[in-house]
């Protein structure tokens, strides 16, 4: 029987079609800019205050550490003797959280009895689990990997290296690794970005004549995000903690941005929530360190997941913190993240066992680049682990001495997704940039405008604004003297305005005025294109006087386009001197420049940022210098048509061109900082790219852990899917996905 809640396939496509279904977020809209601007501010102010880790705890309401270190134990295998099956908590009747969960049923005996019947799959003496992180994007990025981790199982083909495929079951536990939604992480954007592509990738309706049906088959665990934290974790904390008990065929029972799975073999999952400011709460120390007292056994193997790839950055509290906790009984094998929408997987070089710090950002978000990865990382010991052994550890301790005390982490370059040769290619796209970004274009022709009009009416030719101002206050002054005669009004302004000008040029010493051509002439059509028409002709005249078009334009660059003329306009108006400041002062802060010496980092900062600012202006002003010439050929006419209609067209031209050539400026800014200096790696989100997915497969078994990262390279456009009239998905793509393993599955032996 269908939900009549939840769309059908065709439904779903009519939707696509009609551009109805969340698109790529266009992350340099002004607009979307502005919303994540202010949402940044908020979340570092007053956001740091209302921290919604603690309300957790209290909304949770469990105190008793026993149920609390336990409410997450999958580690109890059925009829261990046959292991197929595995005990969720609120089926195993040892475990204290089976009666609690039998309260929160609201003495519903059929679901009592259909979660004491519960079980997860437990195939071939493994257990399997699925990572994702970055999901919330555009719909067919998002639902594509939906629809791949919905499958009862999965062929992936192998690496180069070996031929045929691997055959991987799903996973029974899905960890989601933050960032659900984009650009803000609202109730709504979350509901439109997260909850329905997988509602409708995997869906799931109750069978209430089936007891072992009542309840979605699988398991869904979560961790917040940066962009889940713009809000303080409200919304966060509203739909995934308080109000969500199921997203499609997974069943949500947390009710913490936090958690530790216990899991058969001694293996654990810790999900660590270190919110924006790198820090764990009381409540989530006291959560797993109950977890280590009560529940963790010497010789224990965790793996810890936490939203970003913190071990890049220069201090990193929380993860030290966990870390630390972690190795007081057992052993932290990987460290898994998002954050990054990309593929890269490091391991230790000289610590033995090895520790694997992985990326995996590729749930649906636009894909970052690789080519700015380092091929060897150094991270703290206090994370690393212990100290390593054996003379050559020793002596690459000593030649790394400088860097304290680190351990150094290779990758080799296979082991980065999307490749660092395609990661390469796909940042010259930014040379385009205007071309598919028309929004951002367009704001930075708008911006090129102001600074145009400020120049050319304030700077390039001050008696123009001077002589503006007063002729509109002796309009008004003949006006006010003659407010029952237009002709005694009218003759008043142009004697008046007559004097004024040619006191105006006698000051000045310009050469002859432009006049206008039969100012008596009473504003009109006719009189508009007889002003039109004169003008055009001696601007012909002009041009062939000076040898054609070409030699025309030049000298008008040559003398309005001059380094000493915008100096001279900075120091004549404090308008376009702050306004040039301000750009030179931003663009030299938005150089990003990863380097130890502080002296160093911002003497190149100054040198990008003031060549990049340089750029803008050469454009800007030698756009407006030949736009100068549609100005000057309108704005002194007495007409208001002809006046309106040259600065109507003058403005449309700046904000077009200029948009076109800034933004083509800011694009090839970015291909060199990138490609030369491994500089904005976010410049890829102005590209939008929707394909390079990627997300883990993870197999547990007694005494080894092996890591499948799978690859999807390509992703349906909106008219590659068709409804599916079968069970399953209720879209599927009109051609199969193919995904494929990045690079050999990686294989964490530990003894059992």
């Amino acid at each position: 029987m269908p939900d009549p809640s939840r769309p059908t396939g065709q439904e779903i496509i009519n939707l696509l079609k009609a551009g109805k279904l969340p698109k790529m977020v266009d992350w340099f809209d002004p607009l979307i800019l502005g919303m994540v601007a202010i949402r940044t501010v908020i979340s570092s102010t007053i956001g740091e205050y209302a921290d919604q880790r603690p309300m957790q705890e209290a909304a949770d309401g469990q105190r008793d550490m026993k149920r609390l270190s336990r409410r997450h134990d999958y580690s109890r295998v059925d009829e261990p003797e046959h292991p197929t099956e595995i005990l969720p908590p609120d089926a195993d009747q040892d475990n204290p959280y089976y009666a609690l969960s039998a309260v929160n049923a609201i003495d519903d005996q059929a679901l009592q009895e259909a979660r004491a019947d519960r079980r997860l799959n437990f195939e071939k003496g493994a257990f399997w689990i699925d990572f994702i992180a970055d999901l919330g994007d555009g719909f067919e990025a998002t639902y594509a990997m939906a629809h791949l981790l919905s499958k009862p199982r999965l062929e992936v083909k192998r690496t180069r290296h070996k031929e045929g495929v691997e055959d991987l079951p799903a996973g029974q536990i899905l960890i989601l690794g933050g960032d659900l939604a984009y650009p803000n992480a609202t109730e709504e954007e979350y509901r439109r970005r997260c909850l329905e592509p997988y509602d409708w990738a995997f869906p799931f309706i109750p069978d209430l004549n089936n007891p072992k049906k009542l309840e979605p088959p699988r398991e869904l665990f979560f961790i917040a995000g940066n962009h889940d934290w713009y809000d303080g974790l409200a919304a966060f904390s509203n739909q995934f903690c308080y109000e969500t008990t199921a997203i499609g065929g997974w069943r949500c029972t947390q009710q913490r941005s936090y958690f530790a799975l216990e899991l058969p073999f001694g293996w654990w999952i810790w999900g660590v929530d270190v919110a924006l400011s790198d820090s764990l709460d009381v409540a989530q120390r006291h959560y797993f360190e109950a977890i280590m007292s009560r529940q963790v056994e010497e010789g224990d193997k965790i793996i810890i997941v936490l939203h970003a790839p913190d071990w890049f950055k220069h201090e990193y509290k929380a993860l030290t913190m966990i870390c630390q906790l972690a190795r007081q009984k057992s052993e932290v094998c990987a460290i898994l993240a998002g954050d990054l929408h990309h593929y890269s997987h490091y391991e230790s070089e000289v610590r033995e066992p090895p520790l694997h710090l992985i990326t995996s950002g590729g749930g649906g978000a636009f894909a970052h680049p690789t080519h700015d990865q380092k091929n060897s990382i150094y991270v703290s010991e206090k994370v690393a682990g212990a100290s390593p052994t054996g003379r050559d550890a020793v002596v690459t301790l000593q030649e790394d001495a400088k860097k304290g005390s680190k351990i150094r982490f290779t990758a080799g370059r296979k082991q980065f997704y999307p490749t660092k040769f395609r990661s390469r290619l796909l940042a010259l796209e930014n040379l385009v940039l205007p071309l598919h970004n028309w929004r951002f274009a367009a704001f930075i022709g708008l911006v090129y405008m102001i600074y145009a009009w400020v120049f050319q009416i304030a700077i390039a030719d001050p008696t123009v604004a001077l002589k503006n101002a007063q002729h509109v206050n002796i309009e008004m002054q003949c006006l006010t003297s003659n407010p029952h005669d237009a002709g005694l009004a009218q003759a008043c302004t142009e004697a008046k305005t007559g004097t004024f000008d040619k006191k105006l040029e006698d000051l000045t010493g310009l050469s002859e005025r432009r006049q206008p051509l039969d100012s008596k002439a009473a504003p009109g059509a006719t009189a508009a294109r007889d002003e039109i028409t004169a003008k055009i002709a001696k601007l012909l005249a002009d041009v062939e006087a000076q040898g054609g078009w070409w030699s025309y334009l030049w000298g008008v660059l040559g003398v309005q386009f001059a380094p000493d003329r915008v100096l001279s306009g900075m120091l004549a108006s404090p308008a376009f001197f702050f306004m040039v400041a301000g750009l030179w002062i931003g663009l030299v802060q938005y150089a990003e420049i990863d380097l130890a010496s502080t002296f160093l980092r911002w003497s190149v900062k100054l040198a990008i940022g003031t060549t990049h600012a340089a750029a803008h202006l050469t454009v800007l002003l030698a756009t407006n210098s030949v736009l100068d010439i549609v100005y000057n050929f309108f704005a002194e006419s007495h007409n208001l048509a002809v006046k309106v209609g040259g600065i109507a067209l003058y403005t449309v031209l700046m904000v077009g061109i200029g948009g076109l050539l800034g933004a083509l400026v800011f694009g090839i800014y970015w291909v060199l900082t990138s490609l030369l200096l491994g500089m904005h790696p976010d410049a890829f989100s102005a590209l939008g790219i929707k394909s390079y997915k990627n997300f883990l497969r993870m197999k547990l078994e007694p005494n080894k852990l092996t890591i499948y990262p799978i690859a999807l390279d390509r992703i349906p456009g909106r008219s590659g899917w068709r409804p599916n009239e079968g069970e399953g998905s209720l879209i599927e793509p009109k051609r199969p996905l193919k995904p494929r393993l990045i690079e050999t599955p990686i294989e964490i032996k530990r003894p059992t």
